[in-house]
């Protein structure tokens, strides 16, 4: 154990032009699972920490403005969620986010890396807040493609809570039109979708061609971005539904579906989910000029 006053750097970033450092005050945790480099680390800036290969994945600072937005709008856009999966998701927020609506009798988080799921139970409790322990949470430790393809399942709710694109990594193909169109064909009629889409500052177009391949395979899709400062950027997602639209939702509706969860909510509310849909205009048109649908045979990377 290293003493807290010793200062440990990690990069946040490998970027062609950038990179930035954290002033780390205590390594809480550092190894190698069979998949990634992983770091859990108390800093100066951001709290505790969770870095894989060297990229921040979640802070304590705003872990709870990631995981919100990216669960909350798919799930107030279903009208009855019962049935949820999660691909991804090791430190348990996402699930923590999802269980908090009473309808859903059963969430089923698939995860690769079954060595980084416990390393952020143990070392990571805020961040689950139990729910390894719920009778309506199941773990399964598999790829995510692979469980979707195998399963038999249907779901009201498919949250993909992954790591960004990189080549050479599983994610690659959790991003394309075939996988979308995967996910779609085991989701009910009300079925909704959403994955995280990469950051808006650093990798705009990858955030353009995601939306896109979303587009090709639901009835509706609808892009959105949410700002988490330790990610220096606002962070993309996109709604894929089979036609449930989020941004028809009355003010109404959305504050009769918030009164029903359990515990309180730090960033999502109605007023934040219609903020979060409007992007500026010159991102409406940037977004709208890239044509491109990552697919099987061209995926969709983010740039190194």
């Amino acid at each position: 154990m290293v003493e807290a006053s010793w200062r440990y750097v990690l990069e946040w970033m490998q970027m062609p032009l950038e990179g930035h450092l954290h002033g780390i005050r205590k390594i809480i945790y550092s190894g190698k699972t069979k998949f990634q480099q992983v770091d859990i680390v108390d800093s100066y800036s951001f709290g505790k920490c969770l870095f894989l290969d060297g990229k921040l994945q979640s802070s304590e600072y705003d872990e709870w403005i990631y995981h919100e937005s990216l669960v909350h709008p798919a799930m107030v856009t279903h009208p009855n969620p019962r049935n949820v999966v999660i691909i991804g998701g090791g430190e348990g927020a996402t699930a923590r986010e999802v269980l908090r609506y009473p309808t859903v009798e059963r969430v089923v988080m698939v995860d690769i890396d079954g060595e980084l799921v416990e390393l952020c139970r143990s070392y990571m409790p805020e961040w689950n807040m139990g729910v390894f322990d719920d009778p309506r949470f199941e773990l399964v430790i598999s790829e995510g493609r692979s469980f979707i393809e195998e399963s038999r399942e249907v779901f009201d709710v498919a949250i993909l809570d992954l790591t960004d694109p990189i080549p050479g990594t599983p994610s690659v193909f959790l991003y394309t039109k075939e996988f979308y169109e995967l996910i779609k064909r085991k989701l009910s009629s009300n079925g909704v979708m959403v994955t995280q889409a990469t950051s808006l500052r650093y990798s705009f177009e990858t955030f353009a061609k995601i939306r896109n391949a979303v587009a090709a395979a639901f009835p509706l899709a609808r892009p959105y971005t949410a700002p988490v400062v330790s990610f220096l950027s606002f962070c993309g997602f996109v709604i894929g539904s089979m036609g449930r639209d989020p941004l028809s939702l009355s003010s109404e509706d959305i504050n009769a579906r918030l009164k029903t969860l359990r515990g309180e909510l730090q960033f999502y509310s109605e007023c934040t989910h219609r903020f979060l849909f409007q992007l500026p205009r010159k991102f409406r048109e940037a977004l709208d000029a890239i044509k491109e649908v990552p697919t099987d045979s061209n995926p969709a990377f983010i740039p190194l």
